[in-house]
């Protein structure tokens, strides 16, 4: 990915510090809210221990993220030496596969990058 894009996309996930997680998987579909940061354009999500997203990513490692901006498309990688801000969260990195940015009512794709 080339400078200009890669700061483009940076810009872009860095707008917020919450955004609303989507996973699907044994403990059937979940959505919520989550923190989190971006680094070296991989997502860091701090999700409750408790949560049935992390049920889900065990065994279905392809999630989606989304701002009022954007949809981000990825799966889980390996952990990170990232701490969550709280004891009570873990620390899912995601490595993003498809970004769309979305229109200023938040309806439509405008643009997609692929990584």
């Amino acid at each position: 990915m080339n400078k200009h894009l890669q700061e483009r996309v940076e810009e872009l996930l860095n707008r917020y510090a919450v955004a609303t997680l989507a996973t699907c998987g044994q403990a059937g579909p979940q959505i919520s809210s989550v923190s989190y940061e971006t680094r070296h354009l991989q997502l860091h999500l701090f999700i409750p221990h408790h949560s049935d997203h992390l049920f889900n990513l065990e065994t279905q490692a392809e999630l989606v993220v989304l701002s009022p901006t954007w949809r981000l498309h990825g799966w889980v990688v390996a952990a990170s030496e990232t701490t969550a801000p709280h004891k009570w969260q873990s620390v899912v990195c995601v490595q993003p596969n498809r970004l769309h940015i979305l229109s200023e009512d938040g309806q439509s794709t405008v643009e997609t990058i692929d990584f």
